[in-house]
């Protein structure tokens, strides 16, 4: 702004300028008030100055004050005129914003309908099969996904968690659910665990263009694959990073030792937790082939196939993960309950273990009791 219509003045210049001058005018006028003429005193200019320049001085610290309000006063009205400006500016941005943010949101959840469209039909699975499944994207839409499909006469069920959450993740699990229907649809033999997962491999490396075999990609898809003989009472488990776990009432015929997997003993259960192999659907740096265990199951065995969202989330008092140690023995737990009690305590745990936080992952969990 300019002063007197001249200098160009910031406001703080301004405040400055003016608290001199007052300061000035206001010490000129207290010293005149105070000054005393000498009687002697002839002289017509100092007889002037005792008799007006007090009055001067003090109108000038007066029009000083004056000056000042109203140019802060012009200060503020431009301030004022700028931030409503400013002020619209934002309402606009904000309006545009909610606007995309709306679209974006619609599109996401047409994008979940049509997820949950290709997820597979339940009616699938047997009509004797007692189970659960307990899924819980993070998100609008999931990374983590579920599949099963009837293969000669054996049921095939796959728990997926796929590389990110939200649309990223949601993108994958759709290549890995088309992927799974073409090897089951296209083939004419009959597949093993291990064969489904080295097709499902070679599927994904192709579909992402993930060709050079010198890099490593971390795009891919963790999963646990299980094809079920109900009438042979057999089980087939191969799984890329992700484990499956078995629960059977201690005492029951063991599992042989030359199975890959670990033994938790609690509540007269025993969880055997069949490892892994170390490596996911899509390019990495370990090629080799996936492996197959085979399994001989027992009446009343219940089978947990899930992602680490589980497990990898934080809670209780310390907001610490949750663990395998932990999520094992919240399973065992359980064992007395029916597979559909199961669902409800197990969502009632989490939801108290989580307490305030945040879930940070997409959840799957598949319960299957073996009758």
């Amino acid at each position: 702004m300019k002063v007197w219509g001249i200098f160009p003045i910031t406001r703080k210049q301004f405040v400055i300028l003016e608290t001199v001058l007052f300061s000035f005018f206001f010490l000129l006028t207290v010293f005149f008030f105070s000054w005393s003429v000498p009687e002697y005193a002839d002289d017509p200019l100092v007889l002037f100055h005792a008799k007006y320049l007090k009055y001067v001085t003090l109108i000038l610290s007066f029009l000083t004050v004056v000056e000042t309000q109203y140019y802060l006063n012009k200060f503020i009205a431009k301030q004022l005129e700028l931030n409503e400006l400013q002020r619209k500016q934002i309402e606009n941005q904000k309006k545009e914003i909610e606007l995309k943010n709306d679209e974006i949101m619609q599109s996401i959840r047409y994008a979940s309908r049509i997820q949950e469209a290709i997820l597979p039909d339940t009616k699938k699975l047997p009509e004797n099969l007692d189970y659960f499944i307990f899924y819980k994207p993070k998100d609008v839409v999931s990374g983590d996904f579920y599949w099963f499909a009837q293969h000669y006469e054996k049921t095939v069920i796959v728990a997926g968690d796929c590389t990110g959450h939200g649309v990223p993740g949601a993108f994958m699990s759709v290549l890995g659910i088309s992927s799974l229907n073409d090897i089951i649809n296209e083939t004419d033999k009959e597949l093993t665990s291990d064969e489904i997962l080295n097709i499902l491999r070679d599927k994904v490396i192709t579909s992402l263009s993930q060709d050079n075999k010198d890099t490593i990609s971390v795009s891919g898809i963790d999963l646990a694959l299980i094809i079920i003989d109900f009438k042979n009472m057999h089980l087939q488990f191969s799984g890329a990073k992700n484990p499956l776990f078995l629960i059977r009432k201690k005492g029951i015929n063991e599992i042989p030792e030359n199975n890959n997997f670990t033994k938790t003993e609690e509540k007269g259960f025993v969880l055997y937790h069949f490892k892994p192999d170390k490596m996911h659907i899509g390019l990495h740096h370990n090629f080799d082939l996936f492996k197959k265990q085979d399994i001989i199951l027992e009446k009343d065995d219940t089978l947990y196939l899930f992602s680490d969202g589980f497990v990898d989330q934080p809670g209780g008092t310390l907001g610490k993960k949750l663990m395998n140690k932990r999520f094992k023995s919240m399973l065992l737990s359980v064992q007395n309950k029916t597979i559909k009690e199961q669902k409800g305590t197990i969502e009632k745990f989490l939801d108290r273990w989580k307490g305030n936080q945040e879930q940070i992952d997409d959840i799957i969990l598949i319960g299957i009791k073996i009758q």
